[in-house]
């Protein structure tokens, strides 16, 4: 009785071991494997960056604002059109050619009169190329300028009372005293000089822009005639080392 017993038992191990196999090994079998592959409409895509052409456009400008100081009283009057490439959206040389002229009176009774064309040249940076902004731009940058012209100074006329001719009169030397001739025309200068520039650039209406710069200009070299400075130089301003200058543009961006 005993023996069969321990057999019933023997069996009943056994059995729960075969039973406990049965469970575990597929499961352990199924941990192993490894996962199956996602199905195709599963996989997670990357969006494909987007390519930044090299060419972005050509704009034409031209500035009004010197145009419009002058006629709001201003010493002198400019005018100039520019030219800038867009490239990746981000570099942007640009090209400006300009035609300034002078014709005015100084306090001291002066008469200063210039005229010359001026070029400048450089390029400006478009902060808000990562922004991926296609129709405005605030920039910096820099220009080249440079200017050949011709300039006269004479002190201020008086009017024969007689004849009604115009009669300069020599000035007064104020250290040795006696009288001077100041009667100078046709002196020759040139000019270049370095801008520092910033500004924004907006769209309007269509492919129309609107912009405007601040530009701190210095002297770079100047060439002038030993009879008397130049009171106004094309493109850059009064004749100092350094001044500011501002140009307000209307824009044209050219079809692509």
């Amino acid at each position: 009785m005993r023996q069969r017993t321990s057999s019933c038992f023997s069996s009943s191990i056994a059995i729960s071991l075969l039973l406990l196999l049965w469970v575990v090994v597929p499961v352990r079998a199924q941990q192993a494997r490894p996962n199956p592959t996602p199905k195709r409409n599963q996989v997670k895509k990357e969006a494909p960056k987007e390519e930044v052409p090299l060419y972005w456009g050509t704009f034409v400008g031209a500035d009004i604002y010197g145009i419009g100081s002058k006629l709001l009283g201003g010493d002198y009057l400019s005018s100039e059109v520019s030219v800038a490439v867009n490239l990746k959206n981000k570099y942007i040389p640009t090209l400006e050619l300009g035609y300034g002229s002078s014709d005015t009176w100084g306090e001291t009774g002066i008469y200063y009169k210039a005229q010359a064309p001026y070029v400048r040249i450089g390029m400006d940076y478009n902060t808000m190329a990562n922004k991926k902004e296609k129709n405005s731009f605030l920039f910096v940058g820099a220009r080249y300028g440079f200017t050949s012209f011709t300039y006269d100074v004479k002190n201020a006329p008086l009017t024969d009372p007689i004849w009604g001719d115009d009669i300069v009169p020599p000035l007064e030397d104020g250290i040795w005293g006696g009288s001077i001739d100041f009667n100078h025309t046709g002196m020759k200068a040139t000019m270049h000089w370095i801008e520092l520039v910033g500004g924004i650039k907006v769209q309007i209406y269509k492919n129309f822009n609107m912009g405007w710069s601040i530009r701190y200009k210095f002297k770079a070299s100047a060439s002038v005639s030993e009879n008397g400075n130049p009171w106004y130089v094309p493109g850059f301003g009064k004749f100092n080392s350094s001044t500011l200058g501002i140009t307000y543009s209307l824009i044209y961006k050219l079809p692509l």
